[in-house]
């Protein structure tokens, strides 16, 4: 028999007890079975017994002040017996004594935020957040909607790809083994024989055999191709494009974003971002940028997925961009902002587990890793986001790192939260140096660099998040850029330099191609953070509008005709 997951609920006080567990049995108690405890120690037993016997916890709820035990002890011991419950430190308005367990427990990770009480209507200051718990927990642990069916070998690198691409797409999907029975269920009903895998199973009843990327959101609806003409064409639906789209669009601009990959970009992988403004409790970078891709849809943006920009080139007043399938999008304005790619190991040992063991990027499922030994490869923001991430299923992670410490790459909460996980390892001066394994990748070689000694280590997976280098092969010629790829803008043109077009004063954050813009991690000097990424997708829109409502930018192309001025619409 199938039990409910448990919302656990602890505090010494009778009455604010009853009325919390009253309130949650009402909202949630179809789905969860809540239970609650006047004594931490109890409850403690119950965490216990419920491992046990194999039942979840989803969320436990603690009061801060209680004999024998405070609110965060027990969340940290219960952390320990359930390390994929959801933890909330229960305190009391205006308590300031509790403010230093509450910044202590965020920090060293040993809670995901707080309730407050009393919290009465429920519908205002209760379930909002609960719900938000219990959210995060169902998106890690808990059921998955399946709209889209993905048949595959298990491990399968083209399995792993379609897998990734419709999660970061925000596509509700599930993935069945070939050789498992709901597999081999699945491919007898559809009238397939396996032969060619992966096959992935619609809503409609549509079944696609290994389809490209391009394909299989054509075929979702993802793409609009009917619409080639617009007055701004956005490459790179990360933050910093998203941003601009959103800005773009609400101001009247018809808006065209087109993406190689992924709505979100690098950003879309992150696991849990807690530095972003507005987001007390955190965000997951593929919610986040899922959200921001509504919001611009919304407003009337456009959307053309799976498809590179293989060339940009003038045409009088407009700018032609032309697509990996030979579309040509035509644009008055062009905002480039089309990230950076994952750098790559270059271990020829190592780089044939591509999807089979090696990944360079986390999963935003953490579940596949449940019990398994994980090497996280990386120094930076992203990698310390994918420690923390793994770390909550994974039975072990070891961050490999090359310099000597975390805190020359990494911003310090991170730094705080992986150092008190107790399952994680870190191994500064470090390098992966190679590996093997049969069918997927079951080991790699660990290199300590002052001393030059290996270890061969044991693993499941391993993720090397080990920098990025801007996606600008497509504009060699076409527009300046630094030596090492990152488009050059604003006054940092060179304008004796012969890719130069400027006959004045370049505007913000344009290229040495008038009409053109460059936003974040592509652009030359950008500061690698998503605030920074948005801040300069919106500001970006404010130097189109003045470009295309000025007659004498258009006098910097000398085949240009005039601009029809057009009004700018109120920003917010």
């Amino acid at each position: 028999m199938l039990t409910l997951p448990v919302i656990m609920v602890i505090d010494d006080e009778p009455l604010p007890l009853a009325e919390l567990l009253d309130a949650l049995s009402r909202r949630y108690g179809a789905d969860y079975r809540v239970v609650s405890y006047l004594s931490p120690q109890e409850a403690i037993e119950e965490c216990e017994r419920m491992r046990t016997d194999g039942e979840q916890l989803a969320l436990i709820i603690a009061d801060q002040w209680m004999p024998g035990m405070n609110g965060l002890d027990v969340l940290r011991r219960a952390h320990e017996i359930h390390p994929a419950a959801q933890r909330a430190l229960l305190v009391s308005w205006g308590d300031r004594t509790a403010t230093p367990a509450i910044l202590q427990g965020c920090a060293f990770g040993q809670l995901e935020n707080y309730l407050q009480k009393p919290w009465s209507p429920p519908e205002v200051h209760l379930y909002p957040a609960v719900g938000e718990f219990l959210s995060g927990w169902t998106r890690a642990h808990g059921p998955r909607m399946e709209l889209v069916r993905v048949v595959g070998a298990h491990p399968s690198a083209r399995s792993q790809e379609l897998r990734d691409l419709l999660e970061r797409n925000g596509i509700p999907h599930g993935f069945h083994a070939a050789n498992s029975d709901e597999g081999k269920r699945l491919l007898r009903t559809t009238g397939r024989d396996g032969s060619r895998l992966p096959v992935v199973i619609l809503l409609d009843g549509l079944v696609l055999a290994d389809p490209s990327n391009a394909k299989l959101l054509d075929s979702l609806g993802a793409t609009n191709l009917d619409e080639r003409e617009c007055d701004l064409a956005v490459v790179g639906a990360g933050p910093a494009g998203l941003a601009t789209a959103v800005y773009g669009a609400s101001e009247g601009l018809r808006t065209i974003v087109i993406e190689r990959e992924a709505i979100g970009g690098q950003a879309g992988t992150s696991s849990l971002i807690r530095n972003y403004l507005g987001f007390p409790r955190g965000i997951s970078g593929g919610e986040l940028t899922q959200r921001a891709y509504q919001q611009a849809w919304l407003f009337g943006t456009k959307y053309v997925l799976a498809r590179e920009v293989s060339r940009l080139q003038p045409k009088s007043i407009d700018r032609i961009l032309t697509l990996s399938d030979g579309t040509e999008i035509t644009a008055r304005a062009v905002v480039i902002a089309s990230g950076a790619a994952y750098r790559r190991l270059g271990i020829p040992e190592l780089e044939r587990f591509t999807g089979a063991g090696l990944f360079y990027t986390a999963p935003s499922d953490a579940r596949v890793l449940k019990d398994k030994l994980v090497v996280v490869a990386g120094g930076g923001n992203s990698a310390g986001q994918a420690v923390l991430h793994l770390s909550k299923t994974a039975r072990r992670v070891t961050l490999a790192v090359r310099g000597e410490s975390l805190e020359e790459g990494m911003s310090d909460y991170l730094v705080q939260e992986i150092r008190s996980r107790p399952n994680v390892e870190v191994r500064v001066e470090t390098e992966v140096v190679g590996g093997g394994g049969d069918a997927a990748l079951d080991r790699v070689v660990l290199e300590h660099r002052p001393t030059k000694t290996r270890e061969v280590a044991v693993i499941d997976a391993l993720f090397a998040l080990i920098g990025v280098q801007p996606r600008t092969e497509w504009l060699a010629g076409t527009l300046q850029r630094d030596p090492r790829g990152f488009i050059v803008t604003g006054q940092d043109l060179d304008h004796h330099d012969a890719g130069g077009h400027h006959a004045r004063e370049p505007l913000p954050l344009e290229t040495s191609l008038p009409g053109v813009f460059a936003v974040g991690d592509v652009r030359l000097g950008s500061t690698k953070r998503i605030a920074s990424a948005v801040g300069e997708g919106a500001m970006a829109v404010q130097y189109v509008h003045k470009y295309l409502n000025a007659p004498i930018a258009i006098a910097d192309d000398a085949t240009a005709g005039s601009v029809p001025p057009k009004e700018t619409p109120a920003t917010v």
